[in-house]
């Protein structure tokens, strides 16, 4: 009983166990991050944890350990299921790529220059909202016409849109052309637009710019507002869209 005393009294005056001099925390204690337990990563959840670090940093950002990190795995557990970063960026892709097509609305029967419209706002907008898919399309675009798992979606959106231009008279090679442009405006507006939304620009520049020098700058000195020549918004889109379809008019000599 005097030795249970002691102990008990030693205690009390902080003669118990101490913390290991190496500063070190045990496992699972506050301050250091606990390790999922091996087996618990799923396929599904790899993924999520890849698409939020896309849409969060961009695709330039995803590698496997910076993915492992953000799962709080290890990073054998993603190879468990993807041999590599293309793997896994295919998988990623053909997920998102399918939910998206499932989104775009069929062509109609109206004119073909009004479905043209229609067909590239509609595109516009959902790589506006679907992060992933404007990154994969700006850096990796041949993936989605050559990996088998979601070329064929893809493929039949894109007949859609030549099928418009062959409706108004063009042959299959004068749509192939006339689409292209199109689809490069639309997603070069999208790249750019979504650049310029997350950069941040000096109030005392721009300040300056709306009182440039008339005799210096004769044509931008008659603007009233300087920021004309770099607006992105819906209506640039439509305007300049609508410019693409009376050019195409135009050069094949449509009606």
């Amino acid at each position: 009983m005097a030795t249970n005393g002691r102990t008990k009294a030693s205690a009390a005056a902080g003669g118990g166990p101490k913390r290991p001099k190496s500063g070190r925390t045990p496992a699972g204690s506050k301050g250091r991050p606990t390790r999922r337990a091996r087996g618990s990563l799923s396929r599904e959840e790899i993924l999520d944890g890849a698409q939020e670090l896309v849409e969060a940093q961009g695709l330039q950002q995803l590698s496997m350990p910076a993915l492992a990190k953000h799962l709080k795995s290890g990073v054998t557990s993603i190879y468990w299921y993807f041999r590599s970063k293309d793997d896994l960026l295919e998988a990623l892709t053909d997920r998102v790529t399918k939910d998206m097509y499932l989104k775009l609305p069929p062509i109609g029967d109206g004119a073909w220059d009004d479905e043209l419209v229609g067909y590239f706002t509609a595109f516009r907008n959902l790589l506006e909202a679907t992060p992933i898919y404007r990154e994969v399309f700006a850096y990796r675009a041949r993936l989605l016409f050559t990996r088998a798992a979601f070329a064929p979606a893809i493929f039949r959106r894109l007949d859609d849109g030549l099928s418009l231009f062959m409706r108004a008279g063009l042959s299959a090679e004068q749509a192939a052309e006339a689409f292209n442009a199109c689809s490069n405006f639309t997603r070069g507006f999208v790249i750019l637009e979504h650049g310029l939304e997350s950069e941040s620009v000096d109030p005392a520049m721009t300040e300056k710019l709306h009182h440039l020098d008339a005799s210096k700058f004769p044509t931008l000195g008659q603007l009233e507002d300087f920021e004309r020549v770099m607006w992105l918004d819906d209506n640039q889109f439509q305007f300049g869209l609508r410019l693409l379809i009376a050019g195409i008019r135009q050069q094949y000599a449509l009606h």
